[in-house]
């Protein structure tokens, strides 16, 4: 019988994680209690309960609280535990300033990526990632994580629902094939939708809002039917890429962790690509070496086709 958390526990993490996404910032019980839809008198007795450890700190002139040093300690030491991590926030830092441009740190989260950390020398509005933001493992997102087992990537394939036909499950098998040729995938950049930005940065600190959840679920599911993972790239090809990706494998040669590359923020060519993508690989590689990892072994799909 699975073991259901405890409601508690789960709503302590998400106080946490709303003020770690507001670090500037500190809040009294009234407007974390309606920010983060708790009931006040709940949202009290969390905050005491994680004053006493001194995760959180509360000022005695306002009686408002924001994080305290038990976090910093808490964070320090998870970061020294995840030799993954280490390696590959070191790679992809140098990888943004050889590109000028903005990387970011992905670790897999079950069906979902989480933003570990970001690297910013890109230009001044081009785009950017925002720590803690999670994106489901859903078409057209995720392929990094899954084109190296067949398992993941049926499961993938799957989660877009009864509504793809058989050439649009082809298209994306096809896609994640391609994914494992290159060593990178490619999301080509669809229409701005600002609701979706907006679902994103409101699940980073209440990660179980149910209208944030249905709003990116919605917006996903539009995306499934759209040209959003670039497959074959023909020389002569231009196109605007909202960003690429590659993937560091741990021991056991699964795809734990990510390097993503932003933009840039106009149109490129199939030439461009392919020597940004090949930085991207090789500072994932490098990545997966330096943690003591190595790429999956090669192994047969059910379609008689090589997973490597």
């Amino acid at each position: 019988m699975p073991i259901t958390p405890s409601p508690a526990v789960e709503r302590a993490c998400d106080v946490l994680r709303y003020l770690a996404r507001h670090p500037d910032e500190s809040f009294s019980v009234s407007g974390l209690s309606k920010g983060l839809a708790i009931p006040r008198a709940t949202c009290d007795a969390i905050l005491q309960g994680l004053a006493a450890g001194a995760f959180v700190i509360r000022a005695d002139d306002d009686l408002r609280y924001r994080l305290g040093p038990s976090c910093i300690a808490i964070g320090d030491a998870a970061r020294l535990a995840n030799s993954i991590l280490r390696a590959t926030a070191a790679e992809a830092e140098q990888l943004a300033r050889d590109l000028a441009a903005c990387t970011a740190v992905s670790l897999r989260d079950g069906d979902e990526s989480r933003v570990a950390e970001v690297f910013d020398f890109g230009p001044p509005f081009g785009p950017r990632a925002q720590i803690g933001q999670s994106i489901p493992h859903e078409p057209p997102f995720g392929a990094v994580y899954v084109a190296w087992d067949e398992h993941d990537a049926d499961v993938w394939i799957a989660r877009a629902g009864t509504s793809l036909n058989r050439a649009e499950r082809d298209r994306y098998r096809h896609a994640l094939a391609e994914v494992r040729h290159r060593g990178y995938s490619v999301n080509i950049a669809s229409p701005r939708r600002p609701e979706l930005v907006d679902a994103l940065s409101t699940l980073v600190s209440q990660p179980r809002a149910e209208h944030a959840r249905r709003t990116r679920d919605e917006v996903i599911a539009e995306l499934v039917h759209g040209e959003y993972l670039a497959t074959d790239l023909d020389a002569t090809d231009t196109l605007r890429v909202s960003h690429m990706s590659a993937p560091v494998f741990d021991r056991a040669g699964r795809a734990v962790s990510s390097i993503l590359v932003l933009g840039p923020e106009f149109d490129i060519t199939a030439t461009e690509v392919r020597v940004r993508g090949n930085q991207l690989v090789r500072a994932a590689e490098q990545a997966t070496a330096s943690a003591g990892g190595h790429a999956p072994i090669a192994r047969q799909s059910t379609d008689g086709k090589a997973f490597v």
